[in-house]
């Protein structure tokens, strides 16, 4: 990283590195033109690496028609080249919800903090579901918090380098992280947006209780975690997994228990059947599911999320 030290494309100073991964790294960076401070993801000069950011700009460019505040997406101001790097110029946000919940030593968070944040992210999955496009990649990592000074918090979904047209799908292929993945995807059947909502539920109880609710090292732990809160599997079936949870749940009925808030307990159990729905496992034909904002007591409207439940059928 030592030769990106001070500038990009010449006019991007790089101030700092937010972060890396396989596909590169982050810079916080002073563009000299405007003189705004930005987040620039810088790929590497890989085949597979600028295939896969090829793609990202092309969802990006997609989703340039959604106003950016609204739906709750980050605000994507272009790309260029560097050293034959392709890299993305993203608005600077403040920080991860992961980062956040660091901060707080991994306490639950209130109903008050938690609703906006549910509302938020659902209306952003119901802005992907018209345009007929998956993340596969929700989790707290990739949602950012505007400022975490302001309340209620502000947040964007951001890192669309695994989003994809649900025409262009294919099952088989690796998406969402392990703690986060739905099923249908662990068990290589078709899927579609539904899978978006499976991890957004598992989000929700992340954030409401302090703690992953499925935090397997493989798709085994993390089936096994499922079916054991959701439906034991046959014991003939030769399926164990390693013990890595900090809360171990019988039944998504047990979430209402582990919540600090006393003081909201209809609103948690509120919380608790949204999230049962948003993890509903049995394969159902598509319907419509209704968060009703006006029982959460954020906004007087109804989110629609139209990608139903996620689901799955075991293979035959």
């Amino acid at each position: 990283f030592e030769s990106y030290i001070f500038l990009l494309a010449e006019c991007h100073k790089v101030e700092s590195f937010l972060g890396e991964g396989g596909f590169g790294f982050v810079t916080k960076c002073h563009n000299l033109v405007t003189d705004e401070m930005e987040a620039i993801k810088v790929n590497k000069n890989l085949p597979s690496v600028f295939h896969q950011a090829r793609a990202e700009i092309a969802i990006l460019k997609r989703l340039q028609c959604l106003d950016p505040d609204t739906s709750n997406i980050v605000k994507w101001n272009g790309y260029f080249f560097d050293r034959d790097h392709i890299c993305l110029n993203f608005e600077l946000l403040d920080q991860s919800l992961y980062s956040y919940m660091v901060g707080r030593d991994f306490r639950g968070l209130s109903m008050a903090e938690l609703r906006p944040i549910l509302f938020q992210l659902a209306t952003t999955l119901s802005h992907l579901r018209s345009m007929d496009i998956v993340h596969a990649d929700l989790k707290p990592d990739n949602v950012m918090i505007v400022d975490s000074k302001k309340q209620p918090l502000k947040v964007k979904l951001i890192d669309f380098g695994l989003a994809r047209p649900v025409s262009a799908v294919e099952p088989g292929v690796c998406v969402q992280t392990t703690w986060y993945r739905a099923p249908e995807v662990m068990l290589h059947l078709p899927f579609d947006e539904a899978i978006d909502m499976w991890s957004l539920g598992l989000v929700a109880a992340e954030l409401a209780t302090g703690s992953p609710l499925y935090p397997g090292d493989t798709d085994y732990d993390v089936l096994r975690f499922i079916l054991e809160t959701q439906g034991q599997p046959a014991d003939d079936t030769g399926v164990y997994a390693n013990e890595t949870r900090c809360q171990r749940l019988k039944s998504l009925d047990d979430l209402e228990h582990l919540m600090m808030d006393s003081d909201h307990q209809t609103e948690q159990r509120l919380l608790d059947s949204t999230v049962a729905q948003w993890l509903a496992l049995l394969p159902h034909s598509k319907k419509v599911l209704s968060l009703s904002v006006r029982s959460l007591h954020v906004l007087p409207v109804y989110v629609w999320v139209s990608s139903g439940c996620s689901g799955f059928l075991p293979p035959s």
